[in-house]
């Protein structure tokens, strides 16, 4: 009895440590649940998905004929074409009363 009231810290610490260990063991390690991120395949293929890979399969299988570039007909054709020309876009703080909020500055100045 006397041995345990000179060494009562001692025992008190490695009491703990024992109990530390054993916790630490137990919630720590142990069973191992696996990998923590998994994959799993799946392939719910709805009508509409199917319309839709049917339709893209029918795209892949279009060819151009490239020579339609070559032909007169194709060389003949005119650029009508115009340029567009960037226009002022509004105001700086569109919800200022009218004549008070300051317009941007325009593309052309």
């Amino acid at each position: 009895m006397n041995f345990f009231k000179q060494n009562q810290t001692l025992i008190l610490v490695i009491v703990i440590v024992v109990i530390a260990f054993f916790a630490y063991t137990y919630f720590f390690t142990g069973k191992d649940s696996g990998a923590v991120l998994e994959t799993q395949e799946v392939s719910i293929v709805t009508p509409a998905d199917q319309d839709l890979i049917s339709l893209l399969l029918e795209l892949k299988s279009i060819t151009l004929d490239e020579s339609i570039f070559s032909n007169p007909s194709f060389q003949s054709l005119q650029d009508f074409s115009q340029e567009l020309v960037p226009e002022p876009v509004g105001r700086i703080n569109p919800f200022a009363p009218l004549g008070q909020g300051q317009s941007f500055p325009s593309a052309r100045e």
